[in-house]
Formats: structure tokens, C-alpha cells, sequence
């Protein structure tokens, strides 16, 4: 709910995410044929950051300059609730449109091979086109990586675009067996972090 024990406008982390994701090959697959898709990707990124944010513990982190954002779920709590998921059925409808049943294929596939240990979930990170390789993304990582290693907890994502694998490797991610994916979905890895002594 906070970064660095400042509220953080999940509607902002939404909208910054919106931006981040419009070059992702996943997203752009989930998103194929629809048309405004900054606007579109928003309107899915509000609903993941507004979800978290009811979710007791969960972390909004919004780089200073609101370059980059990122959503992380705490241990046993990575799954949306039901009512999460019926509340923001109708805006995600709206987003997704004729391929929301691609988008539902997809999540249902992605967690049924979520991890079950206890972990922190970085469940979306981003930073704006323009603030790509200046260094935005450690400050989207740390605080929960942090707390990661003070708690002895560790870290998972899924990585929907391949060039961002060193990016994660670097902060001790380590990739994990692929699993199948809908026809025609690019490629999704999976990726684990232990944490560090």
C-alpha cells in the first residue's frame, strides 16, 4: 500500500504502468487488433494496483520522478480475490474486448504454475519509454528485495518480455522451467529469487 511509508495513488502506478507496457510482446499479444492501447493497458494496470492496494501488506513503489512503478503481492496473498476479480470485470471487459477470453486462457494458465511456498509476487514493473536504462528500475525492486532478505522470504515474477532476463538476473532472479502457454503467446519466464544472507 506504501513506498517508503508514503502513500502511493494506485490510479498513478496504473497509469505509469499503461505507458511502461505499450512495447511488451505479451501484452501486445493479449491487446492485438485494439486500437488506443496506452489508454487501454491503463485501464488494466489501475485494476491490478487498485486490487493490491486493498490487499493488507501489499507495496505500490513509484520511482521519485514518476518514471517507474511496480506491484508486489505479499506471501499467500498473489491471487486476486473473487471479488477483486468480479469488481473489475466490467473495465477489464472494456479493455480487453473481443480477446478477453484469450486474456482469461492466459491467467488461468499462468496460475495454475504459480509457485506455492510463501513468496513476495512482483506482479507488474515499469518504467516509461523515455526513462529506459537510467537506472529507474532499482528503485522499483529494492524496498521489497530488501525486506526479502531481512525476512528471509523469497521473490517470484513472470517475465512477459525476454529482454528484461539480464535485468532480473542482475538482482538475483534466476529463470525457472517454462510452462505451456496458449498458441501464438509469446513466451513467458518464470523467475525465482532466493533470498540473499
Amino acid at each position: 500500500m506504501t513506498s517508503a511509508d508514503t502513500a502511493v495513488d494506485p490510479r498513478f502506478v496504473g497509469s505509469v504502468l499503461g505507458r511502461a507496457f505499450t512495447t511488451d510482446p505479451v501484452f501486445g499479444w493479449l491487446m492485438a487488433g485494439r486500437s488506443d492501447l496506452e489508454r487501454r493497458l491503463t485501464m488494466v494496470f489501475r485494476a491490478f494496483a487498485e486490487a493490491a492496494d486493498r490487499t493488507s501488506d501489499a507495496q505500490l513503489v513509484l520511482d521519485p520522478a514518476s518514471r517507474g512503478a511496480s506491484i508486489w503481492r505479499p506471501p499467500d496473498q498473489w491471487k486476486a480475490p473473487t471479488v477483486d476479480v468480479l469488481r473489475n470485470g466490467p473495465r477489464l471487459l472494456r479493455a480487453f474486448g473481443p480477446n478477453v477470453g484469450r486474456s482469461l486462457r492466459l491467467l488461468t494458465r499462468v496460475e495454475k504454475h504459480h509457485p506455492k511456498q510463501p513468496h513476495w509476487y512482483l506482479e507488474a514493473v515499469g518504467c516509461v519509454p523515455e526513462a529506459r536504462g537510467l537506472g529507474v528500475g532499482p528503485t522499483l525492486l529494492s524496498p521489497v528485495l530488501d525486506r526479502c532478505d531481512a525476512e528471509g522470504l523469497p521473490a517470484y515474477l513472470e517475465s512477459s518480455n525476454p529482454r528484461n532476463i539480464a535485468f532480473y538476473e542482475r538482482h538475483g532472479f534466476v529463470p525457472m522451467p517454462l510452462f505451456p502457454l496458449p498458441a501464438g503467446c509469446p513466451v513467458i519466464t518464470p523467475m525465482w529469487r532466493d533470498p540473499r544472507p
